[in-house]
């Protein structure tokens, strides 16, 4: 009998101590389909230009990846969690392409996406450090055809024609992801969830990343600072972002120059309720000479999405959106954009969905007494995506 309890006993914690083992879970989307872009261009001699792109390397609808999480239980409700995750071209299959290089703009490549530790507590929320998107990246993205990759999202596409007088209306393209980063994501407390950010990323050691300084390019620094309230009551949601991406070198460059500030502002609007989907938009940023304060470049656009599950298998989507971009006050370039998409998601499985959708973004440029400056871009996509 007493052999038999001391078994009994030996069992129970051996199961107590294999359940605070680490989990490791692997887990990806891949999107493949066939994709056509055509863009019409409009030069300010009045000639039209076609730049037509068409092939089976999918990845319109979300962006391919490859991720790794774990997590060990440590008791009394605190955990160790980590996550990395790689992007993968999607076409070819290959993984994490396109390192992060050090500017504000190189920051932000996907080649890998995610690369995180830290503490998980129950009843408080996160604390995560290293690689990681931004708070500010849930309002951008939104609730309808979120995360896609096509024209037409005007708060979230990154497409832009070949001229050099179109703009990206990608708010946030510069605070996407950070790196060097410490992030705070608490849990709700009732309804309300708090998201911090913060990094300083550096080529030659401590430095203070809210403040740098000219330096050249081998003493590249980049500072972000984030706040996100995200409320939910209902099937009402509501989110408040600003993030602030400091550098001493020139946006988009890998050459040192004179610091500059871009802050990002941005609103959400939610409603989920009985397969309808709603979501608001509203966003703008502002890059300036830290020291005079002079304009680099200025955005804002706003968007309008609606989708409703007409059966759990087929769910439509339909969105608009307007904005607009002023370049440097110094030779200002004025770009007002109309953009739409419209589509349907059809669920094979709960892992397994096909798609078709149509993205159009039409952007009138006026550049000094110019005004036959136009991109037109059109866009078609038509794919599967499967998650495991």
């Amino acid at each position: 009998m007493k052999k038999s309890l001391l078994a009994v006993a030996a069992m129970g914690a051996f199961a107590s101590v294999a359940q605070a083992q680490s989990s490791v879970t692997v887990y990806g989307i891949y999107d493949g389909g066939y994709a056509n872009t055509n863009k019409t261009e409009t030069t300010a001699a009045g000639a039209v230009t076609n730049n037509a792109t068409a092939g089976f390397a999918g990845g319109q609808a979300v962006s391919s990846r490859l991720g790794f999480r774990g997590r060990e239980d440590m008791g009394g409700g605190l955990a160790a969690v980590f996550n990395l995750e790689y992007g993968i071209t999607a076409g070819t299959g290959e993984v994490g392409l396109g390192a992060s290089t050090l500017t504000p703009a190189g920051q932000q490549s996907t080649g890998v996406r995610t690369s995180v530790v830290g503490l998980s507590k129950s009843g408080a929320g996160d604390v995560l450090i290293g690689r990681q998107l931004t708070a500010i990246h849930t309002i951008m993205a939104g609730t309808v055809n979120a995360g896609n990759n096509m024209a037409g999202d005007i708060t979230y596409s990154d497409v832009t024609g070949t001229s050099a007088n179109t703009t990206a209306l990608r708010v946030h393209s510069l605070a996407t992801r950070m790196s060097d980063s410490v992030a705070l994501r608490s849990e709700s407390f009732g309804g309300l969830k708090v998201n911090i950010d913060y990094s300083g990323d550096t080529a030659t050691g401590a430095v203070n990343p809210a403040s740098p300084t000219n330096a050249a390019a081998t003493g590249v620094q980049i500072g972000n600072q984030g706040l996100m309230l995200d409320y939910t009551y209902g099937p009402f949601r509501a989110m408040a972002g600003t993030h602030a991406v400091k550098s001493n070198v020139n946006v988009g460059t890998s050459t040192s120059g004179v610091v500059t500030k871009t802050n990002i502002n941005a609103i959400g609007l939610v409603y989920a309720d009985k397969g309808f989907n709603v979501n608001g938009t509203w966003a703008q940023n502002k890059t300036v000479n830290d020291s005079t304060g002079a304009r680099t470049n200025a955005v804002n656009a706003w968007k309008l999405g609606v989708s409703y599950d007409v059966t759990p298998q087929i769910k439509p989507f339909i969105q608009y959106g307007q904005g607009s971009a002023k370049l440097t006050e110094a030779s200002p370039t004025n770009q007002d954009n109309d953009a739409y998409q419209v589509g349907t998601t059809y669920m094979l499985s709960k892992r397994s969905s096909l798609y078709a959708m149509y993205g159009n973004q039409t952007a009138k440029i006026t550049q000094g007494t110019n005004l036959n400056l136009k991109t037109e871009i059109k866009e078609f996509g038509i794919g599967m995506v499967h998650t495991f």
